[in-house]
């Protein structure tokens, strides 16, 4: 404390000291302006003048502060009100039930219909307009791909793990090479039938524009209860497609410039599966790591107690795989992919019931924006970059991803059913995964990275938009009557085997799975009594599983499940406080709590692993919450 005092003594007479000595050189220099004002009037007004001219500068770049602030508030202010209207219409296709007209086509069309309207405005608002590459895949893309993969349906996932990733892969590679072997043929061989592109320009925008991004499929998927083994190679298969893009992509382009473009094909293409092999294996197992990591933590660190705390180290966990990843030149896709799966694993089991809840909507919502913000830019970016449209590159290029597809989705179907007898992807889920390759905004940001010149540029940039609009408009739009007319081509078709269903899992045409659902159709899912909690479809059955879950997720005792309980009946109770508890309500709300202390009590000496459930009831709701030793 003395010391601290002293140190505060000593940093007062030192700032004291160094104002004096300035007032004493302001007199100064005042003495001599004097003295420079008798004997040198002329050299006085230069002095002036330069004295008025820093004023004036100075005074400048307050102004211009101002004006970018001002600028940036106005950027703020139109993204949030974008979003809001966004989320509106969103709302209105859920209200009304309409399942044929996709949530993405109605962000792009509204996000057009803005754009259109603001070009007729005397302001300049391209700058904000404009989606910067940047923000999207440093804001908007890692919500998106963790919120995939942290809700993601781990049994489903893994039983078909080996069909999803030859479908990412080696597909993404087929599309690729199919479509860039397409344009620079048509470029070069055909001259003047398309714009020419160099021969690695060509390989970089296909891969480019192989991701797929089929939003608008997935969500119509539950309309029509398609089967659980085509909705998750579908969605499997477009989670890690992204991230096999960009990698390739980045391959392409650095496989253009010297020294490595005079390199022979044979050297070009090992050195580019060597590139790809290390980038995918190491960013998956940063992810992992990072992800037992954070199981570790929170195993050993007990923040139950301060929810807060524990939420905002779960978000901090979340976001840095992504960081890490990128900073060594490695697939931050891939890297938060991984570490979703490993902290949804065993991560969840070492918090509070209140931080899971929180953290799984909160991530839902950001994820919501994120994609939605990401279409209302595309419908935007028709009206905010100077389009320079070329029709049969538009056109040839639909028609090469659609051949590119083809060739990667049926040749590796019949792969992997002669691989796999027990579940077969028939014909019907074949033409239907054919279907669904929409394209999103990964292209079109991966274009907007393309190091090339501005006429290229801009080509590519109006080439992606339009397949991005024809794909999403054509495809995602006529989804439901091209399933319904699959459906009567193929009435009685079955596969060979029974398909293996996960021990208590949902049937495959459960409209109550949270697997066929997409985030908007689940927000009127949430009030029904038939959503809870589940398991965790990957149950540690086999001696490793045993071992992983023993290492790294923390075994919790009935008195803290009691506690969390309670917590949860409390903060029901606070919830429901506006609505008017009735007298009924509060007793029973008591007895639910006296009830589950007198279980816990009766279990507190048994290894039983059956479910507690406790239902808080109010007037018009009912809660449930369901939780296992397992998952706890």
């Amino acid at each position: 404390m003395w010391i601290a005092v002293q140190t505060g003594v000593v940093l007062s007479i030192l700032i004291i000291f160094i104002q004096i000595a300035a007032v004493k050189s302001g007199e100064n220099a005042v003495t001599k302006s004097a003295e420079v004002l008798l004997n040198k009037t002329d050299v006085l007004g230069e002095t002036i003048d330069a004295n008025a001219t820093s004023l004036e500068q100075h005074g400048a770049a307050i102004v211009g502060n101002e004006k970018e602030e001002k600028k940036r508030s106005m950027a703020i202010f139109f993204i949030l009100l974008v979003i809001v209207l966004a989320t509106l219409v969103v709302h209105m296709l859920i209200v009304s039930k309409i399942h044929y007209i996709p949530e993405s086509l109605a962000v792009v069309i509204l996000g057009a219909l803005i754009g259109l309207i603001l070009t007729y405005s005397k302001r300049d608002w391209s700058e904000i307009e404009a989606l910067s590459p940047d923000v999207f895949f440093l804001v908007l893309l890692p919500p998106i791909i963790f919120e995939n993969a942290y809700n993601l349906n781990k049994g489903y996932f893994f039983s078909n793990f080996v069909p999803i990733l030859t479908f990412a892969i080696m597909g993404t590679a087929i599309s690729a090479g199919v479509i860039g072997a397409g344009l620079y043929f048509l470029g070069t061989v055909c001259i003047g039938f398309i714009y020419e592109f160099s021969f690695f320009e060509c390989f970089a925008f296909a891969s480019m524009i192989s991701a797929v991004d089929p939003v608008a499929t997935l969500a119509i998927f539950q309309a029509v209860k398609v089967e659980s083994l085509l909705y998750m190679l579908v969605f499997g298969e477009s989670m890690l497609n992204d991230a096999v893009s960009i990698v390739l992509a980045a391959t392409a382009i650095r496989h253009s410039k010297p020294p490595l473009n005079s390199m022979p094909a044979s050297e070009i293409l090992a050195s580019a599966f060597t590139t790809f092999a290390a980038m995918f294996i190491l960013s998956a197992l940063l992810g992992i790591a990072i992800g037992l990591f954070s199981a570790l933590l929170f195993k050993h660190v007990d923040l139950r107690k301060t929810p807060s705390l524990e939420f905002a180290l779960l978000l901090i966990c979340s976001y840095i795989p992504y960081g890490s990843a990128e900073a060594m030149n490695l697939s931050g896709i891939m890297a938060i992919l991984f570490c979703g799966i490993t902290m949804s694993q065993y991560t969840r089991h070492n918090v509070s019931p209140i931080a899971q809840i929180t953290f799984g909507h909160t991530f839902r919502t950001i994820s919501f924006v994120s994609e939605t913000s990401t279409f209302a830019y595309i419908g935007m970016a028709f009206f905010t970059i100077k389009l320079n449209f070329m029709p049969w590159l538009v056109f040839w290029s639909i028609v090469l991803c659609l051949l590119g597809r083809a060739l990667n989705v049926f040749p590796l179907s019949y792969l992997v059913n002669q691989f796999r007898k027990d579940v077969q992807i028939s014909m019907k889920n074949q033409i239907i995964m054919w279907f669904s390759g929409m394209r999103g905004a990964v292209c079109f940001a991966l274009v907007l990275y393309m190091d090339v010149d501005k006429e290229k540029k801009s080509i590519l940039l109006t080439t992606t938009l339009f397949l991005i609009l024809f794909t999403t408009i054509f495809l995602g739009g006529s989804t439901l009557p091209f399933i319904s007319f699959i459906n009567r081509c193929y009435p009685n078709e079955r596969s060979r085997k029974r398909r293996r269903t996960l021990r208590k899992g949902p049937s495959n045409n459960s409209s109550s799975s949270s697997l066929m659902m997409s985030k908007t159709q689940e927000m009127s899912f949430f009030g029904s009594d038939d959503w809870g909690p589940k398991k965790s479809a990957l149950e540690a059955t086999t001696a490793a599983g045993r071992i992983m879950r023993s290492l790294f997720v923390r075994k919790f005792t009935a008195v803290e499940r009691m506690e969390h309980r309670d917590r949860l009946a409390q903060l029901t109770k606070r919830a429901l406080a506006n609505e008017q508890l009735t007298d009924s309500d509060d007793e029973c709300l008591e007895l639910g709590r006296a009830g589950n202390r007198d279980d816990v009590r009766n279990r507190s000496g048994s290894n039983s692993n059956t479910s507690d459930v406790v239902i808080v009831a109010s007037g018009h709701e009912h809660l449930l919450i369901s939780s296992s030793e397992s998952s706890e």
